[in-house]
Formats: C-alpha cells, structure tokens, sequence
C-alpha cells in the first residue's frame, strides 16, 4: 500500500501555518474480523466514547482555563486600581466588551467559519448604540492601543514571507501589490472627491486605508491550496508577500498623509518626509533585521528568548519613536521588513518560516488583541438617519473601487489560466484589519488637540462611514468566495497536470 500523501493542516483558525503530518505506514499482520454483530457494535460504541471524549474534555478544559484566568485578572485590577475595575466602573465596561467580542467571533467562526472579527466588530457597534461603551470617551487608551497593533500585525505577517520566493518572482509580487493599490486609492480620491466633496488630501489618506488587503482573511484556504503541480505558482507565499507589500504601502502612505495633515512643520521638511519615509522604514528594518540574524548567538541558552525580545521590543520602539518625530509610517515599514529579513536568518538555524517560537507570540499577542481592535473599532460607527445617504454612495464607490481593483488584479496575472486569475481576484477582495486599525486615528488627534466641531472633524468621521460598511461587506464574501471556490478553480488545474505527469 502506497504512503500517504504529506498534507497541509490549518490551526488556530484566525491564524495560520504549515506542518506536515507524519507519514503512515500499514501493518505488517493481517487483520482478523469477528462476525458476531454485537461484538462489532460495542467496538463502534468504545470509538465514539473515546473520541468524544479525546475532543470534547481538551476543548472543556481550554475554556474552563481561560474563565479562571479571566476572573483571577480582574480581580487583580479591582485590588490594584479600584472602583474602575468594579462591576459598574468604566474600565470593566472595556474588559467586558472584549470578552465579549471574543466569545461571540469564537461562535461566529465555529457555526459559520466566518472570521470572528465580524462578531467583534458588531460587538462594539451594539454596544455603542446601546450607551455602553463609546471609546471617543477614551482617546488615550484607544490611540495607545493603535500603537501596538500594527507591530503585532506587520510583525506576525512578515515573519512568513521567504525572501527567496519574492526575489525569484519579484516581477509578479511587486506588480500584483501594487497596481491594483495605485489603481483603487486614485480611484477612490477621485469618486470621494467629487461625490462627497472631499478634499484631495483627505481623499488620499481615506484611500490608503480603503485599498489595504487583509491576507488574514484569506489564509487558511489559501493554505489548503498549497503549491501549484507543476511548482509555477506557490499560493500561500504569492498571496502573502504580494498582500504584505499591498499592505507595507498603505501603512506608508497613511503615515505620510496623516503627517502631512497634522503635523506642523515647514513644508520643505513636509517633502522631504513624503520622499524618504518608505526608503527609510526598509532600511531601519532590514537592518535591524540583520542585527536580529546575528544576535543573540544561535547557541545562546536563551536564544529563543531573546530573540522574540528583540524584534518585538525593537519595534515597539520604532513605532512609538517614530511617530514622537512626526515620521508616521516609517516604522510599520520598518517592521515588515525586520521581521522579514530576521526570519530568513533564523532560518539559516533551523527555524522554519512561520513555524518557529516568534511565530507562535505573534499569534498568542494577534489572538488576544484581535477582538479589543475591532470591538473598539467598532464603537466609533454610529448609525443615525442622515447617514442613509453616504451609506448609498458608500455602497457605489465600493462596487466601483473593488471592480477597477479587481480588473488591474486579473491583468497584472500574467501566465495564469483564467481559473487562476479568479482565484486571485477572491483573495485580493477582504478588507478588515489594517482599515480597523487606521480609520479611527484621525478623531481620536482631533479629540485630543480639542476640535470636536472643525471642518477637519467632519471629514474623519466621514472616513469611519465608508470604512466600517466596507468591513462588514468585503469580509464574508472574501472570506466565502475563497473558502469554496478555491478547491474548485485549483482543482480541475491539479487535474490536468496529474494527467500530464501520468502520460
């Protein structure tokens, strides 16, 4: 009897890697059968009972774990900090929203396989609506918060990128994240212009928040899909590199513009800025990368310690420096290409990409901000009757935008049958967790500096309006569309080169 063959599993269902199963191999011995049918039937019964068991007791316990964890947390904070950890106080009001953001996108992703992130951010819509909790209230903590998340993000998702990959195929991962990007972000200025009266520079930040691909998403079904036969096409490394430079250019541009914006500075010091900020951020990052690759030694007792430490803490730093000069947008560079250059170093050691302890505090940290970042997102949304008109409009700008996106994407696919190409056009839909993390950044700098009815305020809400809706649209058709069609567009492919190779 033939091995099995190697197979791909997906864990942790927001995250993704890669491993392969053991191979098995049949018994030597014959098997004997009885064929006294109740004897059979007790057998079956045991196997049910034992797997029942080897499923349902782990996942109990896992949760019984978490409840106790939970509950010793809080009353932690309730010694150490008071009545605004009591029951009714206002920092429990932001525990308890994350719990439950948490459990309802853990429900979510288990009866539909939706991202949970669509639950969080309902979760912080709902509870906005009914006065429980409006994060315009705390605009120190929420733009802290905004801080941390993009190292995280950027951090976990470069960690997976092998640079050999992106230089043997640099043509089609650099055309693929970025055409379709320039194209959607001029796209979208131009229709928030004209249709909204949006002044160009706030129609360029809302566009590079709005054309940001969430690779998340989409990766777990990426991932079944593995590498084409014929090795012309490795889809996980496709999607995730070209959706991380995608991403590397909104993060950039963001910062640039939202520099641009409020920061007061000469105007010569402006432009320098929006020449240097992207060539900078990679610089910063492959070069503290490389330093990553060199310290600590790969024999060090605590390597694996430290290692974390390094890269993690380096770019907490970088962000929060950054943004203190007025260089916003440097260091989300900075971080994907660190964590990208450090990797393939580490690599070098034994450690495999995306499969390695740094991976595994990414995911831990992704996991447990993830609902606080679309909860909190989520609060800033606020539904009211004058808002059916911007809705409508919002609606047709984003038909319009993810057509052009879509139609340069299928373009810039050369060399791919047509199947392939609406793959990729599946995958390039989701928008989610960059737009989270940025849309809300403008109201809470205009809460701060004390203009709460300015011009400029009314043009940041604007940005959550068509943002949020986006979210709440693109998500569970990216999500589904990938999901279910990309067995069957991969499959008839796998086919023929299986053909092929038998002929």
């Amino acid at each position: 009897m033939a091995q099995n063959k190697e197979s791909a599993t997906v864990l942790d269902k927001g995250v993704y890697i890669i491993h392969t199963e053991e191979k098995l191999k049949t018994s030597d011995f014959s098997p004997s059968f009885s064929t006294d049918k109740s004897v059979i039937v007790q057998n079956n019964e045991k196997k049910k009972k034992i797997k029942w068991k080897t499923i349902v007791t782990p996942t109990c316990v896992h949760y019984y774990t978490l409840t106790i964890l939970g509950l010793i947390s809080w009353g932690f904070l309730w010694s150490a900090w008071g009545d605004g950890w009591k029951y009714n106080g206002e920092w429990f009001r932001l525990g308890v929203i994350v719990v439950i953001a948490w459990a309802s996108g853990q429900i979510l992703n288990s009866v539909t396989t939706l991202p949970p992130l669509l639950a969080a951010l309902l979760t912080g819509i709902l509870a906005r609506h009914l006065d429980y909790l409006d994060m315009r209230m705390f605009p120190h903590v929420d733009g802290f918060l905004r801080k941390i998340y993009p190292v995280i993000i950027l951090g976990k998702s470069s960690l997976a990128w092998d640079t050999n990959f992106m230089k043997r195929n640099w043509r089609q991962v650099a055309s693929l994240g970025t055409l379709p990007w320039i194209a959607e972000v001029a796209t979208l200025t131009v229709c928030t212009r004209f249709l909204l009266d949006l002044p160009w520079v706030w129609g360029v930040l809302l566009g590079s928040i709005y054309a940001s691909l969430s690779c998340a998403v989409v990766m777990p079904a990426v991932l079944r899909s593995g590498v084409s036969p014929d090795r012309t096409h490795n889809w996980p490394q496709l999607v995730c590199t070209a959706g991380g430079t995608d991403t590397a250019l909104s993060v950039g541009v963001y910062g640039i513009v939202f520099s641009y914006i409020f920061s007061d500075v000469d105007d010569t010091y402006r432009y320098i800025k929006v020449g240097l900020t992207l060539f900078v951020g990679v610089a910063l990052g492959v070069a503290w990368g490389s330093l990553a690759g060199l310290v600590p030694h790969s024999h060090d007792y605590y390597v694996t310690e430290l290692r974390v430490l390094f890269v993690l803490l380096g770019g907490m730093f970088a962000n929060f420096f950054t943004l203190y000069l007025g260089w916003g947008g440097t260091a989300g560079v900075a971080v994907l290409a660190c964590n990208a250059t450090a990797a393939t170093h580490w690599a070098r050691d034994g450690w495999k990409l995306n499969n390695n302890p740094a991976s595994t505090v990414y995911r831990v940290l992704w996991s447990a901000l993830e609902p606080a970042l679309f909860a909190f997102t989520g609060t800033y949304f606020v539904i009211s009757n004058a808002m059916s008109q911007i809705l409508l409009i919002g609606l047709g700008i984003l038909l319009i935008c993810l057509t052009i996106r879509l139609t340069v994407a299928t373009v810039v696919c050369w060399g791919m049958t047509f199947r392939e190409k609406v793959f990729i056009c599946c995958t390039w839909t989701p928008k989610s967790i960059v737009e989270a993390v940025l849309c809300p950044l403008a109201i809470n700098t205009l809460i701060l500096r004390g203009d709460h009815s300015t011009k400029d305020m009314e043009y940041a809400e604007q940005l959550v309006k068509l943002i949020v809706p986006a979210i709440l649209i693109t998500t569970p058709i990216g999500s589904v569309l990938t999901n279910y069609l990309a067995p069957i567009l991969l499959k008839d492919v796998q086919k023929k080169h299986r053909n092929e190779s038998e002929a």
